[in-house]
């Protein structure tokens, strides 16, 4: 019996690693995704201290220079809050792309693998075959040997 041998063995391989390669691609990007909320949530907390700051600052009077400056920080701290959320809407396209082309990357072995499976199924075939000639033919020189041993008692 031969053992089986798929054809496209090295096709098979680079479909796997592309695929591992997509999903690795894929976890960075949602990693990414991750830090970036991560950011944005801290630019929020820190926007929300600031405004309880502003808030005292200017229910205990302050001077015009401190007022400009605690307005200042605010609007650094909001420019800091678009650039977090322009940084996130961009990690969520790189997660979106990443997604499709780690299922794209799956469909392409799994296409790979189905073809795997019919070959294997048709050596399997092929092997049974084999062996049912080979069983036959055993039972057909049993039965011949039978035959030989009947008539060779019955002349004797």
């Amino acid at each position: 019996m031969k053992a089986f041998r798929f054809t496209l063995e090295a096709v098979r391989t680079l479909r796997q690693r592309q695929e591992h390669e997509a999903l690795e691609d894929y976890i960075r990007a949602l990693l990414a995704r991750q830090q970036a909320l991560q950011l944005l949530e801290d630019i929020d907390q820190r926007i929300g201290h600031d405004f309880a700051q502003m808030r005292q600052l200017l229910a205990g009077g302050c001077t015009a220079v401190q007022a400009a400056q605690a307005q200042n920080y605010h609007c650094s701290l909001q420019n800091k809050r678009d650039d977090g959320v322009a940084a996130l809407g961009q990690a969520e396209l790189r997660v979106n792309s990443a997604s499709r082309a780690m299922l794209a990357a799956r469909r392409q072995r799994e296409m790979v693998e189905v073809y795997r499976e019919k070959q294997h199924a048709l050596h399997q075939r092929l092997e049974w075959r084999e062996e049912q000639k080979i069983m036959d033919e055993f039972a057909i020189r049993r039965v011949t040997a039978l035959s030989s041993a009947r008539t060779n008692t019955y002349h004797d």
